[in-house]
């Protein structure tokens, strides 16, 4: 390599490193406020430092992109660029973060190059398996509690060690209720309980802080996850969840990104994915708080799944959307929706206004009720390997988005989400039990939106889907708005015959008027809908209900929305936290 060439790869690498470790520098911090927020219960700082969080990659990508455009040479600017790649992969290689500084750099390279699909000179590109660290080697990241015939010291030990230790309010009362729930569940599964493993991190999210754990017998695992809650009683244990899907709930797709210190996020990982091997580590990276990395592994995983399969795209199960192109691999967990180039009439927003949604909802307290969505540009897939009709509608409906050649599909812009099965047909699909409530969950998660200020803007059931453990999510955004902006509206009592009988109303109706009354009108397809609704959830259909949701969201009131039932609780008679 000359010594030109040499400079300026020196020069771009350095670059790279001092912008990424100065971002993760910043991330470190913001994510270091969550215990004191939580010790002072400060629910609206931490909700501020979130969404400053959020920011801070795309950030600092963008500030990395302008300055190493102005350093790289008129020409050979790719080889410079190549050889940078080397010296860069010489600084990171013992960082204990080394897969996000990976990412990083990827970020800047697709950006700076405006690569599309994949570029395996430029990028780090690794379609293999990955191994994540051993979970026998992650000692710095966990400690363990020896059981020693006691469950009850063993959880005293596990409490006692944590950074939330000193501030317990009874810690010898939660020991015991917890060691109750331990070795009642464990009574005729196991034999014994050789030891407790618990992250050395505290993972904070909202109001809830969590020690995350396992219980260890001879080589099975199993989840011990103890949610600590702060309110007028003091610290305390409220519940332990000790089986796959109550933890897998706590790192649900529907739930805002957790606040964890930690220098080894892949030793994290490998600890969650002991206890939780159905969730996708693409999943796990962005529960922490890393959501470009957990992209990363959502590409990588659907490429590497892409090479060892043989399905093809199509459209997805449900109710054609107006807004959005949606299709899926029928072998793989993920739907595709791309935004359309012209909407019906019917639809008062634009492609504009749809990706402001989106944006919205990634920045906003998901409350288990909102599917998050990542953002892809610039995707490419072999032209074969999509269905034929889906082929003629992405060249009929998205032909400014999607580009379509004699070999390749092109997806300029594309959301990914996790895909769940349709509620209108889980409803007239599912055994009555299950169907049933669906229905019932259906209402809370309109109730859970609207104490989140969130007006999902189209309540009809074909926008809602049943997640994997059976939890009713909202996933259609384009006419998502926060409640506060929505005037709600008594509906005017109708003059004469003739008024009702007209198609359309005869009273004035503003773009962003709602009328309450009318939901139990159509809310009622299938019929189950309309009975549960009645029985269950009357009140959605009142004004009164809207209005005095609204009301407490402008007050500024952060309601609770802890990832377990109240049933599960271990002080039944503490009300739910503040």
């Amino acid at each position: 390599m000359s010594s030109s060439r040499s400079s300026h790869a020196e020069e771009l690498a350095g670059i790279l490193y001092r912008r990424f470790e100065a971002f993760h520098v910043h991330f470190i911090a913001v994510t270091a406020r969550a215990e004191g927020r939580f010790l002072a219960r400060d629910w609206h700082g931490h909700r501020q430092d979130a969404a400053e969080r959020l920011n801070l990659h795309t950030d600092a990508v963008l500030d990395t992109v302008e300055a190493c455009r102005s350093r790289l040479p008129g020409t050979g600017a790719r080889q410079a660029w190549i050889d940078a790649q080397r010296r860069y992969v010489e600084l990171v290689t013992d960082r204990g973060d080394m897969e996000l500084a990976e990412t990083f750099y990827n970020s800047v390279t697709r950006r700076l190059f405006g690569v599309v699909g994949l570029d395996r000179e430029l990028e780090f590109i690794w379609l293999g398996p990955t191994a994540l660290p051993a979970v026998d080697v992650t000692g710095p990241e966990y400690y363990s509690a020896r059981a020693n015939d006691s469950t009850e010291g063993a959880v005293a030990a596990v409490l006692e060690r944590s950074p939330l230790g000193p501030h317990f309010s009874d810690l010898d009362r939660d020991a015991r209720l917890v060691a109750e729930r331990i070795d009642g569940y464990l009574d005729g599964v196991w034999r014994y309980l050789d030891a407790i493993d618990v992250l050395g991190a505290v993972f904070y999210r909202q109001k809830g802080a969590y020690l995350v754990g396992r219980l260890r017998w001879l080589n099975r695992v199993s989840p011990c996850i103890l949610p600590v809650v702060h309110d007028d009683a003091g610290v305390y244990v409220d519940a332990a969840l000790l089986t796959e899907p109550a933890a897998s709930r706590l790192f649900s797709y529907a739930r805002s990104y957790m606040h964890v210190l930690s220098e080894r996020p892949a030793a994290v990982v490998a600890f969650l994915k002991s206890m939780l091997p159905v969730k996708p580590v693409a999943e796990l990276y962005t529960s922490l708080g890393y959501s470009q990395h957990g992209k990363t592994n959502l590409f990588r995983a659907l490429y590497r799944h892409m090479e060892h399969s043989n399905t093809r795209f199509e459209h997805s199960r449900g109710a054609p959307g107006t807004v959005m192109a949606v299709f899926a691999l029928p072998s793989f967990d993920v739907v595709f929706k791309v935004i359309k180039d012209r909407f019906p009439p019917s639809k008062r927003t634009t492609p504009t206004d749809v990706k402001r949604r989106y944006r919205l909802v990634f920045g906003y307290d998901r409350v288990g009720r909102l599917v998050d969505a990542q953002e892809f540009e610039n995707l490419t897939f072999a032209r074969d390997r999509f269905d034929d009709d889906l082929i003629d509608e992405l060249l009929r409906e998205c032909s400014r988005t999607v580009t379509v050649t004699d070999t390749e599909v092109v997806l300029g812009h594309v959301y990914t989400e996790r895909r769940v099965y349709p509620l209108d047909l889980y409803l007239r699909e599912m055994a009555p039990d299950r169907a049933l409530a669906a229905a019932v969950d259906y209402g809370n998660a309109i109730k859970d939106l609207a104490a989140a200020n969130i007006f999902p803007g189209d309540l009809f059931c074909k926008n809602f889907g049943v997640t994997r453990l059976g939890s009713v999510v909202f996933y259609d955004y384009d006419e998502l708005a926060l409640l506060s902006e929505v005037n709600f509206r008594a509906l005017p009592a109708a003059r004469d015959d003739a008024d009702e009988m007209l198609d359309q109303p005869w009273f004035s109706v503003g773009a962003d008027d709602v009328f309450p009354e009318e939901f139990s009108t159509y809310l009622h397809s299938p019929p189950m809908v309309g009975e549960v609704f009645a029985e269950h959830h009357p009140e959605i259909a009142t004004l009164d209900f809207w209005q005095s949701m609204k009301q407490r969201n402008r007050a500024g009131d952060i309601p609770d929305f802890f990832p377990y039932p109240a049933s599960v609780r271990l002080h039944r008679d503490q009300p739910p936290a503040t």
